[in-house]
């Protein structure tokens, strides 16, 4: 219900206000993130429990990753200015760092806390409330888990989805708590250290999770296959468009994700034909899609009779090879052709091999056109 009031009050005439829905998604996890730290720090007092006051500090963790996550957004959000001309929405992956960095932390000092309990067992006395308590938490935190997945999906936040992960973690820790407090509660056995060292395990395992999906998109992690394939389906539909490969994706931020495609066009239309239909294929799948397209035309055919001969030739190599897939881009400049070779990056992956594939296409070329050398440039397919 939240979820559906916040994403409303941040929709305006150009789509979601992702800076104000983030930060009051934010704020509303940092206050329910309060309340629970306060009933667990309550309960600990009491008890004396580690694996209580465990659960109760990575609840703290999650006050201070809110409080980060709502003065980073704002500053991912700032307009992009003279030195960063496409803006600041990268900072959004690097607050995911510092939220996953502040929750590995917490895991490696609760681990080590939790194998002191079990080396030096203390029996514990649990007030009758305890598990009334620890339940109400569960549901606290499973409503926080549940809004944040809401709002992350509708406005694609990296750091929310994060947050989320986060929360479902901590509403699965409490759970083996209370379990643990049954189960010591009815056979005596004392498995406070026990279970702190499960929770520290699962902490170290969250944190690093977010650690490496979020290096891995600042490292340049490309789309999935779904969304390329997308991608070109919606480009292909277009009139006077063929041929769509070679798909680049630069991502500056959720709201910044910048796409380059080839795409081959009829030698015969003219500049501003031509010009024309790119236009309005990057204009309308952009707007669909909500990334930035830009499209490379290639020439579809050629007016030269030698380039018209070496992609015939082409496609024959082709045919008979296992590790290409296409070609594109002949371009004549006196004696000399380039070419650029749509390769299998998964069977040929060292430089030995790619000079090797290079070398034999040339080979073959140079077999049928001895009057010209040739250039091949290899993109890589995975």
């Amino acid at each position: 219900m939240l979820a559906k009031l916040i994403l409303k009050r941040g929709h305006n005439a150009y789509g979601y206000d992702r800076a104000k829905i983030a930060k009051e998604t934010s704020f509303l996890g940092l206050v329910s993130n309060i309340m629970a730290a306060l009933l667990k720090v309550i309960l600990y007092t009491f008890t004396g429990s580690i694996s209580i006051l465990s659960d109760a500090v990575n609840n703290i963790t999650d006050c201070v990753s809110s409080i980060i996550s709502i003065f980073g957004i704002k500053l991912a959000s700032k307009p992009r200015d003279r030195d960063h001309p496409y803006g600041h929405g990268r900072l959004e992956y690097l607050i995911s760092l510092v939220v996953s960095g502040i929750v590995l932390s917490v895991g490696f000092q609760f681990l080590r806390t939790s194998v002191g309990k079990i080396l030096h067992p203390l029996a514990i006395t649990y007030p009758k409330s305890t598990i009334v308590v620890l339940i109400i938490t569960v549901f606290i935190k499973f409503w926080q888990a549940s809004l944040y997945s809401h709002v992350a999906r509708a406005i694609d936040s990296t750091t929310l989805k994060a947050q989320e992960k986060d929360s479902l973690s901590d509403t699965l820790i409490t759970l083996v708590v209370i379990v643990a407090i049954v189960i010591e509660k009815f056979t005596g056995k004392i498995l406070d250290g026990y279970v702190g060292v499960l929770v520290a395990l699962f902490i170290l395992y969250t944190a690093i999770s977010l650690i490496y999906e979020t290096i891995s998109i600042i490292l340049g992690r490309g789309l999935s296959e779904e969304t390329k394939h997308e991608i070109k389906s919606k480009v292909s539909t277009y009139d006077g468009i063929s041929n769509v490969h070679n798909m680049m994706v630069t991502d500056f931020g959720p709201d910044n994700i910048i796409v380059l495609i080839d795409a081959a066009l009829d030698y015969n239309l003219t500049l501003e034909e031509a010009h024309n239909i790119v236009d309005k294929v990057e204009r309308e799948v952009s707007e669909l899609l909500g990334i930035k397209l830009i499209i490379h035309a290639d020439p579809l055919g050629s007016s030269s009779d030698i380039i018209r001969s070496v992609s015939q030739d082409l496609k024959k190599i082709i045919r008979e090879s296992l590790n290409i897939y296409s070609f594109h881009d002949i371009v004549l400049e006196d004696k000399k052709i380039y070419i650029d070779i749509d390769y299998n990056a998964d069977a040929v992956s060292n430089p030995r091999e790619k000079e090797a594939l290079k070398k034999e296409l040339i080979d073959k070329l140079k077999s049928i056109y001895k009057d010209y050398d040739f250039e091949i440039i290899l993109d890589a397919i995975f």
